[in-house]
């Protein structure tokens, strides 16, 4: 989700502190503000998880014809392969948080 930190504006609050670009909107957030953005895309995607689990539900309901089943698993190895990416992004930016913690400490 985010890249290097460099000493830039951050989008939220617009005072000049070490930011981090959001790789997936290319705004600068401060460490302050990193956690309230990646909080606004959890409740995006959770949003986005009902909306699926609905027309999964939907497709359920609907599937009387083997070729229903198909797009089901095409459906659900998307959903998984997205859990995954959605996983280690947010891996890498605890990561890269903690590494930043540890150099504002030294």
């Amino acid at each position: 989700m985010a890249t290097d930190p460099i000493k830039s504006r951050c989008i939220t609050c617009d005072k000049e502190k070490r930011a981090v670009r959001c790789e997936g909107c290319l705004q600068l957030f401060c460490y302050d503000h990193l956690t309230d953005h990646r909080q606004e895309l959890n409740k995006q995607l959770d949003h986005i998880e009902l909306h699926r689990d609905r027309f999964r539900q939907t497709l359920n309901e609907q599937a009387n014809h083997p070729q229903i089943h198909i797009l089901i698993k095409q459906i659900e190895q998307w959903e998984e392969e997205s859990i995954k990416t959605i996983q280690q992004t947010a891996t890498d930016l605890d990561s890269l948080l903690e590494e930043e913690k540890k150099s504002l400490i030294l």
